[in-house]
């Protein structure tokens, strides 16, 4: 079964919430993280960080 995340975006301007991994370098799109534990981000500006391994994205919580 598939999960949903938030990822899944109507528009290029349309922003979704990653979760930054452990392995994260301290920039990512050309934001400094810091001790953030997620970032928000467009589907652009995620692509290269999501193949890298940097951001994941969040989860979208189900109704069960």
């Amino acid at each position: 079964m598939a999960r949903k995340t938030a990822a899944a975006l109507t528009s290029p301007t349309d922003k979704a919430i990653y979760v930054i991994a452990e392995r994260a370098p301290p920039y990512i799109a050309g934001e400094r993280v810091g001790d953030r534990k997620e970032i928000e981000l467009t589907e652009h500006q995620a692509r290269a960080e999501l193949l890298a391994g940097h951001i994941l994205p969040k989860p979208v919580a189900s109704d069960a």
